[in-house]
């Protein structure tokens, strides 16, 4: 689920609710498909307050040419060394175990999810064939506001223009949000199911707790779960506060595009322009293995990895301003150096008192942790190394750099 965000796996499905045979025949398919492209084009209009510039294109495919697609989207320049270097990061954080995530498992595991997908490159909403109509309503409905949204933002570009790992998550949220809100509602009848509490989150618990629905997933890590199904689940739940708000007549695009996970997580958080600080290093980049922004989202992840959960429940809001980590090369191995930007003291102080405990009590052979806390520009701080012992710089760690506001 990486590039344009607009590949994913459409598990609502289950809610629709009918009788209806699955078609037989490629001609047949064909012929629903294009009939449910342009009955549902209108409502997709509606639902997302965009319209079609050009009528939206469509083909099918079958499991053979999705998995074909993954392919080509892992084996473009550079994703290699980006698996590899995530990878390092992770294993660091505590976010998955001594091994590679492997570009197999993480295939398998998207292709058994996809159900159809839209490609901004072709401009073309891909269907998987075989499909109940039930089924073809979710997924048609879900890409034709893909397709939508790239006459308008440009989804091939849209992630590489923003700064840092957790703006482009929640970009995704966004982008995948806004789709998934639209075929609840179609399918739900116009309800808005997100805001049935007990609805939402009996939906949430089938998408993430069943292992046996989704076998692929029980061979990768819960980070890499809530990478495939995260943006989905907490995008449409941003996307249902938004229509009660102020600007429910426009969509969170452009200067309106949440800029943290945070933001996305916690809509009051959004609606107080509560902007993430920039963190940068004082050094240079030389040496340097992997270098990212964890966000809010990722620091519930390594606290849930760490407590040994299957999945993550409600998320209470952290106080998280923002942050950085790089990872440097060493003799001895990587060595982690992750700044934590904090809104105020007490919440630098439950960090330290609650995840920070756990990460300074970490088992690794060959490693060592410290958690310090600082104060820069009148800001609570926080500095976590994870590191051999034989690492140079315990005595002098890489520096914080200037911490800047992002814009309004």
């Amino acid at each position: 689920m990486r590039g344009n965000a607009t590949r994913g796996s459409h598990l609502f499905a289950s809610l629709a609710v009918s009788a209806l045979c699955a078609t037989s025949g490629l001609a047949q398919q064909r012929a629903d498909v294009a009939k449910l492209v342009d009955s549902l084009a209108m409502y997709a209009e509606g639902s997302s307050g965009l319209t079609f510039r050009q009528p939206p294109r469509f083909a099918l495919q079958d499991r053979s040419q999705v998995k074909a697609y993954l392919e080509r989207q892992f084996a473009r320049p550079g994703i290699e060394a980006q698996l590899r270097a995530q990878t390092i990061a992770y294993r660091l954080f505590g976010l998955t175990p001594d091994t590679l995530l492997r570009r197999r498992e993480l295939i398998d595991a998207q292709a058994t999810l996809l159900h159809g997908y839209y490609d901004p490159v072709t401009d073309t909403l891909y269907i998987v064939t075989g499909q109940p109509r039930g089924a073809l309503i979710e997924v048609v409905s879900h890409e034709l506001v893909h397709a939508l949204q790239d006459q308008r933002i440009d989804l091939t570009t849209l992630l590489e223009r923003l700064p840092d790992d957790d703006a482009r998550l929640a970009a995704r949220m966004i982008v995948e949000g806004q789709a998934t809100f639209a075929s609840l509602r179609l399918l739900a009848r116009g309800r808005n199911v997100v805001g049935y509490t007990g609805i939402w989150r009996e939906l949430v618990r089938f998408m993430k707790l069943d292992p046996t629905v989704h076998p692929s997933f029980k061979r990768i890590p819960l980070v890499m779960r809530e990478n495939l199904l995260g943006p989905y689940i907490y995008g449409a739940e941003f996307m249902s506060w938004w229509q009660g708000w102020q600007f429910a007549d426009s969509a969170p695009f452009g200067a309106r595009m949440p800029r943290s996970t945070e933001q996305v997580l916690h809509p009051a958080r959004y609606a107080a322009n509560d902007e993430p600080v920039r963190v940068t290093f004082a050094d240079s980049a030389v040496g340097i293995i992997a270098e990212g922004v964890m966000g809010e989202l990722e620091i519930h992840l390594i606290a849930a990895q760490l407590a040994g959960a299957s999945r993550l429940d409600h998320l209470e809001p952290l106080g998280w301003g923002g942050d950085r980590y790089r990872i440097y090369t060493t003799n001895a191995g990587p060595a982690l150096v992750w700044y934590v930007a904090w809104d105020d003291a007490e919440s630098a102080a439950a960090f330290v008192n609650g995840l920070g405990r756990q990460l300074t009590a970490r088992q690794r052979a060959g490693y060592r942790a410290r958690l310090d806390t600082l104060s820069v520009d009148g800001r609570s701080i926080t500095r976590y190394l994870f590191a051999p012992p034989a690492w140079s710089h315990w005595d002098s760690p890489p520096a914080l750099g200037a911490l800047r506001q992002a814009p309004n």
